[in-house]
């Protein structure tokens, strides 16, 4: 038996160490038990005596990822807190290049009297998978940039158009007060269209901040106004009162609610009305974009946020996909329901942020 048992060991080890992921099990103390060989490798603890040492300890081995051990260590007390399967994206630099983004699962183990017993932790390196995510959401923004540009183009012409006659009455000696407040009013709606524009064209990095979403939505709403009026289209909104804020990247945001909109707005050939309705519920912050469109059939729901499944003729099916993507990466969820002929709404879950006392910020 115990050869059979020691025989069985070396197999599970050939097995782990085989595996292009990273694989640790640590104790109930957070010490390290075992690692495979590519775990080692990438916080280079290949000729460490790891076993029964915790990430503090192997920090003193490794200085370099000091930071990355001690984060490791931060999300398995959060694995601990909630007492179930735990999953989240961890960066880890590397010396020779730039860092490596993993997808790591940690799943607490505990006695059958409550008390911690272990846990497992597996990352896989998605580094090449995110620049590719990266690449489709660049590629995306440039397509809604495009779309929007004939837009942006018609609703700044008409406050120039207004510029101009008011310029040509003050050539001929006609001057009132109430032609440069116009003026300048009109020159102010042309600089908050140009910077609209420009925030969604320029290439940001990931840059979470803490935002009321009326504001936002209220921005993207104007930018998309002139779009809608055109496809006699009418956007309304409806916001209970939510105070809430949360924790986003605000041009990432925005492109998804255009998205939405733009969709709704290709989706009423004849015209009709948007609802956009903005609710807080306890932890959440739950966002609903109504249209009166021509609708989805339900077999088709299901495969909608597939790459280059789309519902349109000219479509890619990416922007959907996109914003998806962006969503999750908010921690958030996106429920899309549809009636043909009656109309779809998009609902958008987002988690109010809240600060380290577990206190909701508002």
């Amino acid at each position: 038996m115990e050869e059979a048992l020691k025989e069985s060991e070396k197999q599970l080890r050939t097995l782990i160490n085989a595996m292009p992921d990273l694989v640790c099990f640590k104790d109930g103390e957070g010490r390290w038990l075992k690692v495979n060989e590519f775990g080692l490798r990438v916080f280079q603890l290949e000729n460490v005596p790891y076993q029964g040492k915790t990430e503090a300890e192997l920090a003193t081995f490794s200085p370099f990822y000091r930071d990355a051990l001690f984060c490791c260590k931060e999300s398995d007390k959060q694995a601990w807190e909630r007492g179930c399967t735990f999953r989240l994206e961890e960066v880890i630099p590397q010396i020779n290049g730039e860092p490596k983004v993993f997808d790591v699962i940690k799943v607490p183990l505990f006695h059958s009297d409550g008390q911690r017993k272990g846990i497992v932790v597996i990352g896989r390196d998605i580094t090449e998978l995110k620049k590719t995510e990266e690449l489709l959401r660049k590629s995306e923004k440039l397509s809604v940039v495009g779309q929007l540009a004939a837009g942006v183009a018609h609703e700044i012409r008409n406050p120039l158009t207004s510029i101009r006659g008011f310029v040509q009455f003050l050539r001929e000696g006609n001057f009132k007060d109430e032609y440069f407040t116009t003026m300048l009013s009109e020159l102010d709606r042309i600089e908050l269209i140009v910077n609209e524009f420009l925030v969604l064209a320029k290439p940001q990095v990931m840059n979470f901040r803490r935002k009321n979403l009326s504001t936002l939505l209220h921005q993207v709403i104007a930018l998309l106004s002139t779009e809608a009026v055109i496809n006699n289209i009418q956007i309304v909104t409806d916001f209970i009162p939510v105070t809430a804020l949360v924790d986003c990247d605000e041009n990432q945001l925005k492109q998804v609610f255009i998205n939405i909109l733009k969709n709704a707005i290709e989706a009423m050939p004849n015209g009709g009305q948007i609802t956009v309705q903005l609710k807080q519920q306890h932890d959440k912050v739950l966002l609903y974009f109504i249209d009166q469109g021509y609708g989805i059939p339900e077999e088709r729901i299901q495969k909608l946020g597939e790459p280059f499944y789309t519902t349109k003729e000219k479509g890619t099916g990416l922007g959907l996909m996109i914003s998806y993507k962006i969503i999750q990466s908010h921690q958030g969820s996106i429920q899309i329901k549809s009636r043909e002929n009656i109309g779809t709404t998009v609902e958008v879950i987002l988690p109010i942020a809240f600060d380290e006392s577990h206190n909701f910020h508002t």
